[in-house]
This record gives structure tokens, C-alpha cells and sequence, in this order.
């Protein structure tokens, strides 16, 4: 026996319902079912916590004026590569009395990291300026993906978002077999939640920047750069030891300077070098740490890169409006 709003004044068993609540309650629980197995399966609960700390760590490293530093001391490292060539080889050649060629042989023979180093830098600061321009132009895409699911939630909570909204839904599609309209109207809220909040929080959009950031990414984020990147700076690091404990002294020597007089020649005939020779001891180290970012969170990356965070999100949409149905089914056929 039931009241006239359909609420049950008498111990009832599962049975004493319909059969289309029972299809409402099973399409609910199923619901709650994918919603568990879409986190098992995509492995979220490790792909949560690798997110957030790979988007931890690179939240510095893509900032804006993390960036424009970043392109500074490359543009200066540059612009000392290719003073070296047209000025400095030729110049100093012509200070010691010798030819550019005997010069360059000379610097080859004594000073084999500053030759190695100057000949491979036009391609290091090619490197490294294609590498910051991409992280730059991926900047609106990260801030989006940081966001989510929101601003003040970290990303470990999306696994357990999924899985207690699994939970809930398997629980009240069981409940869904008992008769009274308490429980559809609790399935009907519990769906238009899922609904409201996936789209108040904007995810769709915010999982789409997510896998587009995913693939840009993919091409560059290898450990092949992260070695050549390593690389590079360590063939940077030699020439910059080798030019400021050896090559300078001898020079100076050669040419009857002290350190300071030698220095004061350098600022004024040969700016850009003697710029990067002041800024290589803080720059290398900025390099490094730019790096080391890459390298320790390769892992990371590895484990989020097989991931497409746009489904998962559009399975929290779908079964929220089939549980959202179910529910205002049952309520309006007062079932």
C-alpha cells in the first residue's frame, strides 16, 4: 500500500516494483560501473597524482617572465657564438701577430672545449630557442590543463571524483528497486550534479587543452632531448671552464695583460663574449634547472602521455544525464 505521492507505507521488497524502475536502476548502477571501470582502466589514480606533480613542477618553468629569461640567455649565448667567428678569432689573431687560420689551430690544439663548444653553439642556441618558443606557445594550453578540475582542486581529486560518483550511483540504482519516489529524486539530483558541475567548472574545454597539450608535446618531450639538452649544456659548461681558467689567462699572458686589463679589452672590442662570460655562471645553472624539469618528470609524462582526458570527461557528462533520466523517469511515471 502506498500513499497518493508514491512513498511506501509498508515494509515492500525489490520485487514490488516495475520493471521499468528496474531498468532505471540497472541503467544507473551500469552508470556507476563505468564510471569505476573508466578510472581502472585509464589508470587514474597513478595518472592523477603524475599530472600534478609534472604540472607542479613546470608551473615556474612556464612562466612568462621564466620564459623571456630563458630566451635572453640563449639570445646572449648566441650573439657570443657568433662574435667569436667574425670578431674575436680574427681579432685576437691580429693582437698575438698570427693568421686566423694559425689562430683557430692554435685554439683547436690548446683549447679543445672553447673550439668544440664555439662549433657546436649555433645548433645548441637552435635547440634551445625552438625548445622555448614551443613551451611558449603552449602556455594558454597548460593554464587551461592546470585548472583542472578547478583552481583550487588538484588533479589527484579526478580519480576520486569518478570513483565515490561510481560508488553513489551503484548505491542509489539498488535503492532505485525499492518503491517511493525518494530515491529517484535522489538519482536525479545526484545526475544533474555530475551534469552542472562538469560544465560549471568547465572541463570539457579544459580536458580538450589537456590532450592537445598532450600531443604537442609528444614529439619534443623524449628522452632523446632531454640526453641532447644534457648534452649541450655540458659542452657549454667545458668551453665556459676552459675559456675563464685557461684560455683567458694565456691570452692575457701572451699579450703582456693583467686579468683586469684583459677583461677591459674584451668589454670594449668584444661586447657579446665578454657578456657571456659575466652571465654564464647564473645562466648555466638556469639552463640546468630547465632541464632537470624535463628529466625528472619524464616518468611522468610517460605515464599521463597514453591518456585522453576528453572521453573521460564526456563519460562523467553521459552517465550523468542517463542517471538524471533515470531518476525524472521514475518521478514523473511515478513509478
Amino acid at each position: 500500500m502506498t500513499t497518493e505521492n508514491g512513498d511506501s507505507t509498508a515494509a515492500t521488497g525489490f520485487g514490488s516494483v516495475g520493471l521499468p524502475r528496474k531498468i532505471s536502476g540497472g541503467l544507473v548502477i551500469l552508470v556507476g560501473i563505468v564510471f569505476i571501470g573508466v578510472t581502472l582502466v585509464n589508470n587514474l589514480f597513478a595518472v592523477g597524482p603524475a599530472f600534478e606533480e609534472m604540472i607542479t613542477d613546470f608551473r615556474p618553468l612556464l612562466s612568462e617572465e621564466s620564459l623571456a629569461t630563458a630566451s635572453a640567455d640563449v639570445a646572449v649565448l648566441e650573439a657570443a657564438g657568433e662574435e667569436f667567428q667574425t670578431a674575436v678569432a680574427p681579432g685576437m689573431a691580429e693582437a698575438l701577430g698570427m693568421s686566423p687560420e694559425e689562430f683557430g689551430g692554435m685554439v683547436q690544439q690548446q683549447y679543445p672545449a672553447v673550439a668544440q663548444g664555439m662549433q657546436a653553439l649555433p645548433e645548441i642556441t637552435e635547440t634551445f630557442n625552438g625548445l622555448i618558443q614551443t613551451l611558449d606557445s603552449q602556455r594558454a594550453l597548460f593554464e587551461s590543463a592546470d585548472a583542472i578540475p578547478s583552481d583550487d582542486l588538484p588533479a589527484t581529486t579526478v580519480p576520486w571524483i569518478l570513483t565515490i560518483s561510481g560508488l553513489l550511483a551503484i548505491i542509489v540504482g539498488v535503492l532505485l528497486f525499492l518503491p517511493g519516489r525518494t530515491w529517484a529524486i535522489v538519482a536525479a539530483v545526484l545526475g544533474a550534479v555530475l551534469v552542472i558541475s562538469t560544465f560549471a567548472l568547465n572541463l570539457p574545454q579544459k580536458a580538450a587543452d589537456a590532450d592537445q597539450l598532450n600531443e604537442n608535446l609528444t614529439p619534443i618531450y623524449t628522452q632523446e632531448l632531454i640526453d641532447g639538452a644534457s648534452g649541450s649544456l655540458a659542452v657549454v659548461g667545458a668551453m665556459g671552464e676552459e675559456m675563464q681558467t685557461k684560455m683567458l689567462p694565456d691570452l692575457a699572458a701572451q699579450l703582456g695583460m693583467s686579468a683586469d686589463e684583459l677583461n677591459q679589452f674584451l668589454g670594449a672590442n668584444f661586447p657579446a663574449t665578454a657578456a657571456a662570460m659575466q652571465s654564464m655562471p647564473e645562466s648555466l645553472p638556469r639552463f640546468e634547472a630547465f632541464v632537470g624539469i624535463f628529466a625528472v618528470n619524464l616518468d611522468n609524462y610517460e605515464t599521463i602521455q597514453p591518456v585522453a582526458f576528453t572521453p573521460i570527461i564526456w563519460v562523467m557528462v553521459i552517465g550523468g544525464l542517463l542517471i538524471l533520466l533515470a531518476g525524472g523517469y521514475c518521478i514523473i511515471a511515478k513509478q
